[in-house]
């Protein structure tokens, strides 16, 4: 039984060794990748675009609903047989918004998403770039590190090259 433990402690003494050597002779580089992503131009870009969406689509919400206050308004001063053949056309109306409501969001979801994985591919394809151009071994992101050396950080250049 000591037997296997000692080989065992050898074994692991001998990896860990064997670890340390070989990492000497890497280049390791770092970089947040959430800090590449917002400041690069094109994440800023896609930003603007999808406010000034945003904000068309929430034009046109208040105008759909300022037409429905307004039908609503028309409907509580008719009477109650008049009132039983609008409500149709209102409850459509409502229908029509919540309809269009919930396409702008998907679109709004999609448009976001497809931004994003556009956004990271260029990142990463950058950051592989760079890694292979100054000769890099291995490239991490700074979220899974509870500390790296400065010397190893890399955010700014790959930022740099990305805005260029």
């Amino acid at each position: 039984m000591c037997r296997k433990i000692l080989g065992v402690l050898v074994l692991v003494f001998c990896m860990t060794l064997s670890v340390s050597v070989f990492a000497k002779e890497m280049k390791v580089g770092c970089l947040a990748m959430r800090k590449v992503f917002y400041e690069y131009n094109k994440t800023k870009e896609f930003n603007q675009k999808l406010e000034k969406e945003d904000a068309q689509v929430k034009s046109d919400i208040e105008k759909k609903t300022q037409e429905l206050r307004k039908i609503r308004d028309e409907i509580d001063l008719l009477s109650e047989e008049a009132k039983e053949k609008r409500e149709p056309e209102l409850r459509q109306k409502i229908k029509n918004l919540d309809d269009f409501r919930k396409g702008k969001i998907e679109e709004f979801l999609r448009r976001k998403d497809e931004m994003f994985k556009e956004i990271r591919k260029d990142i990463m394809d950058e950051a592989k770039a760079y890694a292979t151009k100054n000769g890099y071994d291995l490239l991490f992101d700074n979220a899974i590190f509870v500390y790296s050396a400065e010397k190893f950080d890399i955010t700014n250049a790959i930022v740099k090259e990305l805005n260029k």
